[in-house]
């Protein structure tokens, strides 16, 4: 029996290693469950702040990057689905933010009104002796 050296034509060769490079890409990018999850909590999160009351807009715009980001691992774009749901989780976060800031400054507001009125009393108390 004798051996017989086969020869692989070099466009072969190059166009196998193109198919190996081109599918272990596609294979690269993983389902991003975790950051999906991650967002889906942080929106909720906000819907239970005061949120929907002091940052509807960033609320919102946290609602639909959430919707792209579920379609995209719909149609299996994770890469673009990791996007999205980052994007929903910063604003989501930044919606829960801002509102805590103008509740924060409401109540600061109502603070500094209350001790104007109690001012005024010692003051008119103390013209009245």
């Amino acid at each position: 029996m004798t051996l017989q050296r086969i020869r692989i034509q070099p466009w072969l060769a190059s166009f196998a290693i193109a198919c190996l490079v081109g599918l272990s890409a596609c294979a690269s990018a993983p389902r991003p469950t975790g950051t999906l999850s991650q967002a889906e909590h942080a929106v909720r999160e906000a819907e239970r702040s005061k949120a929907p009351q002091y940052a509807d807009l960033d609320l919102q715009m946290a609602r639909e990057d959430l919707d792209h980001a579920k379609r995209a691992m719909e149609l299996r774009e994770y890469v673009t689905a990791r996007r999205m749901a980052e994007r929903a989780l910063v604003e989501a976060q930044l919606a829960e933010d801002k509102a805590m800031a103008a509740s924060t400054r409401e109540a600061a507001d109502d603070l500094r009104e209350s001790i104007e009125l109690l001012r005024d009393e010692v003051a008119r108390a103390s013209r009245s002796r």
